[in-house]
């Protein structure tokens, strides 16, 4: 600590000095000799020896190839258990049965206690499974369960998965197991002995009673070390312990010395192990609120029903919950948003929340009342019909209309062209001077005398004397005609 704390400070009074003394040496570069300087004395960089290969003891290595075997064997088991969340079909157990041959049986137990389903039958060595209702403090309540119970016929293993509604606990699925029937896994199944806190599960060759296992508290070993040596005067026995789930097994093989031989059987480790008499009653659970779509359910979970008996929905659902999470919404459920039309129904949480305090309660504001106006004072009542507007006739810009308006129009289109464009001419001199004949007769009808016809003028040609006029008694601009 002392020779790390002086390299610190070396490095640190040589990157002042730096820092100092070469004002016009770059920040960058007096970082770069820092860190030299750092990773050289200080924090020197890991290196991987590719060279080691980790051998391993020679104890290490027997005990290793004794349970290797059962370990694998006992490692799918607990995945399948992990998975085993809810009620079992006839499908689900026949192939556990199928995968795991050394399984004696399968049970379901609701919290109280009630033994929902057995297979396949009822055992011979009358297991008792409260205790596993009982949730461990120190793992997660959702962890697996595992406990050892001493028989006449022998201990039994028993792991258990429990199955929760939200918060609600609702029982235990359990799988239970000899370990004499696992151990034909191992490669020399005789050399290795098998043992937990409360019974002994496996001797193999060796008179128990002799060796240096016998008559040590198990419990408060497993709870200090996980190997170790245990020692008497024929010798010394190197141990590992292996959790299933919550509870500790040990495995032993011999490390030195010559131990007697026994006959196999399991029940001479009996007296060295606490005897449990008194039965525990299921644990105590909070009342549980019944919802309105379990009222309909079955009061108890259908144990061991085949996958035919279920309503489609189920049966489907049961085929891809392997795949899926267990709370997923599946196709075609209730919760599924996928078909239109039908609205989701509103669902409570089973989640418990506590009641908030201090500044996190949210402040309720009262609702506002909406005013109701009756339909009587919606109506409008009628209105009066507004009274026609007078119209304005306007007098037309071009005069009266003639008598005859087709023979009129007739004749002004048929009036040669060189006499349009002169009384075009000629419209502002007459309204500056008026000629005499226009007092004769009106403009209009003036206008819709027919006109002459360039072949028939000579005759006016005849009188010299007279001023030739316009259609309308207008005098002609261009003087009389010759």
């Amino acid at each position: 600590m002392k020779k790390t704390s002086f390299l610190c400070g070396t490095v640190l009074a040589g990157s002042l000095a730096l820092c100092a003394c070469s004002s016009y040496q770059p920040t960058k570069n007096a970082w770069k000799t820092t860190k030299d300087l750092w990773y050289t004395y200080v924090s020197v960089p890991a290196k991987v020896d590719y060279s080691e290969k980790g051998d391993l003891s020679p104890r290490a290595m027997a005990l290793s190839t004794c349970m290797m075997g059962i370990d694998v064997e006992l490692s799918r088991f607990e995945r399948t258990m992990m998975n085993a969340d809810r009620a079992p079909t006839r499908e689900w157990l026949d192939k556990l049965f199928a995968d795991y041959p050394w399984v004696s049986g399968f049970a379901g137990v609701k919290y109280d206690g009630t033994l929902l389903g057995h297979e396949p039958g009822p055992s011979l060595k009358n297991l008792d499974f409260i205790p596993l209702l009982y949730e461990d403090k120190k793992q997660n309540s959702r962890a697996l369960r595992g406990y050892v119970q001493q028989s006449p016929l022998g201990p039994e293993v028993m792991l258990a998965a429990p199955l929760y509604d939200g918060m609600d606990f609702l029982g235990v699925v359990v799988a239970h197991f000899d370990m004499r029937e696992l151990s034909r896994f191992s490669s020399s199944p005789e050399d290795l002995v098998i043992l937990s806190p409360a019974a002994l599960l496996w001797p193999g060759k060796y008179d128990f009673a002799a060796t240096p296992l016998a008559g040590v508290d198990w419990e408060t070993v497993a709870r200090k070390s996980t190997s170790g040596t245990c020692t008497n005067d024929r010798g010394s026995f190197y141990y590992q312990v292996r959790y299933l789930g919550n509870l500790p097994l040990i495995f032993a093989v011999v490390e030195s010395g010559s131990f007697p031989e026994g006959n196999g059987d399991v029940n001479q480790g009996t007296p060295f192990f606490p005897q449990i008499t008194e039965k525990l009653p299921p644990p105590p659970q909070p009342e549980r609120k019944q919802k309105e779509e379990d009222a309909a359910a079955p009061a108890t979970p259908q144990f061991g029903v085949s996958e035919d008996t279920l309503d489609p929905l189920s049966a489907a659902d049961a085929e891809i919950r392997a795949t899926q999470q267990p709370h997923d919404i599946q196709p075609g459920s209730e919760q599924s948003v996928l078909e239109p039309g039908k609205p989701a129904p509103a669902r409570k949480s089973g989640v418990q929340e506590r009641a908030l305090e201090g500044e996190n309660v949210q402040v309720r504001r009262p609702q506002r009342r909406r005013l109701h106006i009756p339909d009587e004072a919606l109506e409008v009542p009628d209105m009066p019909k507004p009274e026609p507007q007078p119209t304005v006739q306007m007098p037309s810009p071009f005069g009266p209309r003639s008598a005859r308006p087709a023979e009129s129009t007739g004749e002004a289109d048929a009036a040669p062209a060189e006499t349009r464009p002169a009384d075009a001419q000629n419209a502002g001199q007459d309204a500056a001077a008026p000629a005499p004949e226009e007092k004769a007769a009106p403009a209009p009808a003036e206008k819709s005398a027919p006109a002459q016809a360039p072949a028939e003028q000579p005759a006016a040609a005849e009188e010299p004397a007279r001023p030739a006029t316009l259609p309308g008694g207008r005098p002609s601009p261009f003087g009389p005609r010759s």
